[in-house]
This record gives C-alpha cells, structure tokens and sequence, in this order.
C-alpha cells in the first residue's frame, strides 16, 4: 500500500474560503466519489487503481484495481454498491462493495459511457444501452427486465417518481412509469439545440426538469425546460453547454434556482453564468463568471453555505486551476480566483462534516471549509445535546423532533439526505425560549414518502447548531 504525504497547514484564507488540508498522492489522480456515512473518498489513480482515502484520519486504507475513471456512477446507498460504467471492458459496468472495498463483480451490458441511475424506492438500477433499457435487481446483481427503448440517458424524479429516459439522436425523452410498468408519454424535444438532448436535472419543488445533453458536445448544445407534472416542453434556453451537462449545471434546493454555466468556445472570453428562477422559468440574472471561457471543469452547490463552486482550467500555458465561489443569496462572485494549482477535476462535498473536497492539480485533494465575512472564525461546532437538547426519537408516524434554546432567536430545522439536499424544512421562523417539539411524519416537502435510508436532522440557531441522524427503514 503507497502511502501519502500529509500537509497540514495553518488555516490559509482566500476571502470567504479556507483550506483546512491539502493531501498529497504518490500519483496522479482523477475523479472521485465521498461516501458521507462511511465518511471515506474514493479517488482514482490515472494507472486504473481506487485509493480509499479515510476521511477522519487523511491516510490510504487500501488500494483496489479498477480499471474505470470515476466519471460515471450510480451509488446505492442501501446496500452500499458503487456501480461504475468502465467502457474500454465488454462487461462496462464494475459493482464495487464500498464497504469491503473490492470488487465483487462486472454486469454485462453493451459497451457505452451512457449514464444510469439508482431508484432507491424500489432498489433497482436502470441502464440505458442504445437500444435497450436494462432493469437490474440490485440485491442480487441480476438483470429483471430488457425494455425495448431506444435509450442513451436516464433520469430520475424522485418527487413524480417517473423515469425519463432520453432517445439520444431521435430526440425524444421517454416519460415511463417504472411502478406501473408503463410509458406515461414520449416528449419531443427536437427544439433543443443538441445532438443527444437527454439528462435530466430537477427542480423538486417547481416540478421542473432542465433537459440538454450529457456528453461533450462537438458543437453546442442548450437546455430545454420540461413541466414535469404535464410533461410538456415548454421553452428552450440559449445557454451554451459544452462540457457536459452534469457538469455545467447545479440546482440551489434552497431557493430554487437553476446556475448553469454558458461557454462560446474562445478562451479569451469569459465564461457566463446563468441564474433561472424555477417557480417563474425566467432568467434572474447573468454575470461573468469566469476570466477566461471554455474552461469551468465542473460546478456543485454547497447547501450549508447557500454558495456554487465552480472549477476552473486556466487556458494559458501555465494551465494552472483556480476556484470561483458565487453567493447564491446575492448570486455575485465572491471568491474570483483561489489559485490551486494543476488541472483540477471534480468537487466532492460532505454534508455532515461541511467539508467540500477538491481533486486535482496532478496529485492532490484539498479540503475546503467555508468561512463567512472573510475572517477566519471557528466552523459552528456541532453541540452536544445537553446544549440544544436536540432530541430526534422515532414514534409511530415518522419521528418527534424535541429541542430546547435559551433566548428568543430564529429557529432553523430541516431534514436532509446525505449529499446534501434539504428534503424538508420543518420550522423556519422566531421563537421564544424553552422546550420545543415538531413531527417529521417521514415525507418530503411535497407531502410524497421519503426513500428507506439515513437522513440528518439539522438544527441552526443563531448560537449554536445540532445535528442527529434518522433512519427511514419502510
């Protein structure tokens, strides 16, 4: 087992971010994949090795061959199963046992990049292969069903729970009903300017879904807004995605908003971002967003702190990265360039520790932390229950949330996943001081059941904040 070199260093601050450590790899890295409840980073070498990264400690557990880049991926977090399209082998898609971390076998599927996605609410795993949509039962790793659908994308509305799947070239999105086993409808979305208009990203609470294609573009691609409750099209957007969708695009859950990144292709032009309202389908705002265009590698919003970081590739001959931060409260720039260093690759974020890891610059993975008003300040504490008295206990209906604060304040609780995402927000507004209690009846914001898995229940106030994790099993 190589072993890495661990640089602490004193908290080094750019504006409104920190980074807390750097960690050095004997080789050069590419994607990655954190898993918060392991609270372990997979980071693949560029030899096609997985370095398990321990995230409490910063030291390589193990090394595991595998042959795949970490770009395409589906992560069942029930059984905790990581399933990796692996193009350059017949069988293309690895199943990795997180837990164990080995690989414990390879599904035979045709040899493509295209994406596939975990429904966990009925844990299975659909593949889209040209022709074919493969269902597989994730419990023993086996195909169930072979739909006839031409499919080179597939998404999933967890709200509607429907699966849209994109008919690639033909430019259809195929609304199918996976509970009912049905095609509800075919959309055309020829009016998107993209050779394969196929993934989806959701606006849960618009009902919204933000259609372009998912693989590099030869040529430019735009996005297509879809009504996912009638779905119907309903306008297109001139936003230049070029490198991809999943990495050009983020939804801000909290209020509902859409930033995609808008590239022309010149290096000497600036990138531009994009921000929609999802609730209107309007655009708020646009802004530059980056010095050089062409070159943001990839984008995520950060929803503790309510920011987007956006990966950046210098074009010039130093080819050094840096990192733009947007505040998606005032949706201006307010880190415009913390050099890196290197080619940088992905964002993996923790969302129960509040840290955001940056791969790249050849052989290194930077742990971020954010920092509010530009001064170095101690990251909110997560309080013991003796200081908040938060108290999360099942009951028959879902769970009963207890909690107790010392002086009238603004009372924050909400229910999210564990990448992050505000599932349901159960209090939001003044209270007075003493004993406190609400039910989380184990639904999200729509009133549609949660998934079987772990939530965390989040408390903030403004002198303290509390976390307790609760478990779905149904």
């Amino acid at each position: 087992m190589s072993r890495l070199a661990l640089l602490l260093l004193p908290a080094l601050l750019f504006a409104q971010v920190e980074i807390d450590t750097v960690i050095r790899f004997s080789k050069l890295v590419g994607s990655g994949c954190f898993f918060p409840d392991l609270n372990k980073l997979y980071v693949d070498y560029c030899d096609g090795v997985y370095a398990v990264l321990n995230c409490s400690t910063y030291e390589i557990e193990s090394e595991m061959p595998a042959l795949s880049f970490l770009d395409h991926y589906s992560w069942n977090w029930r059984r905790q199963k990581l399933y990796v399209t692996c193009n350059p082998r017949p069988e293309s898609t690895m199943v990795v046992d997180v837990a164990a971390d080995s690989v414990i076998g390879w599904l035979e599927v045709c040899r493509e990049w295209h994406s596939d996605v975990y429904l966990s609410d009925i844990d299975r795993r659909y593949k889209p292969a040209v022709d074919t949509l493969y269902e597989y039962d994730c419990a023993t790793d086996t195909v169930t069903r072979r739909l006839p659908v031409h499919s080179t994308c597939a998404s999933w509305d967890s709200v509607g729970r429907k699966l849209y799947v994109g008919q690639g070239s033909l430019k259809k999105l195929y609304v199918y009903d996976y509970l009912e086993d049905s095609c509800l409808k075919v959309i055309d979305v020829g009016a998107i300017r993209a050779s394969k208009p196929d993934a989806c990203v959701f606006s849960r609470s618009s009902r919204r879904a933000y259609v372009s294609s998912e693989q590099f573009e030869l040529s430019y691609a735009d996005v297509g807004i879809v009504d996912t409750q009638r779905d119907t099209l309903l306008s297109v957007l001139p936003v230049r995605i070029r490198r991809g969708f999943y990495k050009q695009v983020a939804v801000d859950e909290t209020d509902d908003k859409v930033y995609m990144t808008d590239c022309d292709g010149w290096y000497d032009h600036p990138d531009t971002m994009w921000v929609i309202d999802c609730a209107t389908d309007s655009v708020l705002k646009k802004f530059e967003c980056v010095r050089q265009g062409n070159t943001s590698k990839c984008i995520r919003w950060v929803p503790w702190s309510n920011r987007v970081y956006v990966l950046v590739d210098d074009p010039g001959q130093t080819h050094e990265g840096y990192l733009v931060v947007i505040d998606c409260n005032t949706d201006s720039v307010i880190v415009p360039g913390m050099l890196l260093g290197g080619m940088l690759y992905d964002i993996q974020l923790d969302p129960i520790r509040q840290r955001i890891f940056v791969i790249g610059d050849s052989n290194k993975v930077y742990v971020l932390r954010d920092v509010e008003g530009g001064v170095v300040e101690e990251s909110a504490p997560v309080s013991s229950a003796s200081k908040s008295g938060l108290l999360v206990q099942p009951i028959s209906r879902g769970y009963e949330v207890s909690y107790s604060i010392g002086s009238p304040c603004r009372v924050d609780l909400s229910v999210y996943d564990l990448i992050g995402r505000e599932v349901r927000r159960l209090v939001a507004e003044e209270q007075p001081a003493g004993d406190h209690r609400v039910l989380w009846n184990c639904r999200d914001s729509v009133g549609s059941p949660v998934p079987r898995g772990v939530y965390l229940v989040r408390l903030d106030t403004p002198d303290f904040t509390d976390a307790r994790k609760a478990v779905v099993t149904r």
